[in-house]
């Protein structure tokens, strides 16, 4: 299955138009987050900080630079999604490469693409209820007078539609609850890591003191 074109230029419908991006500055934009990436994942750094040098060297806004970024990672996890569910084998959008070293380390995806790109579980009930909600269609058969269980044709569809009306309202409460569930989740895992560089941040600056004092 071919990429769209939105994947394959990196351009999504939340680009602003009046921004201009091509593939020289976005690679540049990317090379540059990559190389401040530590100082996005600090707790002492302000992001619209690292943004607004980034932007000073890409020649468009900081948050332009940010909208862009935020684009092009939905791209990377559209793509991530459709490779573990097959529709894809080979991923030839040539930002790939980049994102993987941004968000994969040691061979697994940090915690925040590997909630958007699990098979959730809702998803797949989800699927298999619309699956099964779709209209029946009953053969017309002979009349033979009224069939065994005393229902009329008539009788059959209107309760059809009725158990299909139901079914979609079931799944689509489902997907709006699995959707909330991911953006809590995101919001808790951006939480816990944060607290983990604050922590990490702390057993340093504690290390450092218990060096000194032997050192005394």
């Amino acid at each position: 299955m071919q990429l769209n074109q939105s994947e394959v230029t990196g351009t999504d419908v939340g680009d602003d138009q009046d921004d201009h991006w091509d593939n020289n500055s976005t690679k540049t934009l990317l090379d540059l987050y990559l190389q401040n990436l530590d100082k996005f994942r600090s707790s002492k750094v302000k992001k619209k900080t690292v943004w607004a040098e980034i932007a000073h060297a890409v020649g468009n806004s900081p948050e332009s630079c940010d909208k862009k970024f935020r684009n092009l990672k939905q791209t990377y996890v559209r793509l991530l999604k459709r490779r573990n569910r097959n529709e894809i084998v080979m991923i030839k959008w040539p930002y790939f490469e980049i994102f993987e070293q941004i968000y994969s380390e040691n061979g697994e995806y940090r915690p925040d693409i590997q909630v958007k790109i699990q098979d959730n579980a809702t998803e797949t009930v989800t699927k298999a209820i619309l699956s099964m909600a779709e209209p029946s269609k009953f053969e017309q058969e002979p009349d033979m007078g009224e069939n065994s269980n005393g229902q009329s044709e008539e009788s059959k569809r209107k309760l059809n539609r009725r158990r299909y009306t139901d079914f979609r309202k079931v799944a689509l409460e489902m997907r709006n609850r699995q959707r909330t569930v991911e953006e809590k989740l995101d919001k808790l895992i951006n939480i816990v890591q944060e607290s983990n560089n604050i922590q990490r941040e702390r057993n340093i600056l504690f290390q450092q003191f218990l060096n000194s004092l032997n050192q005394t």
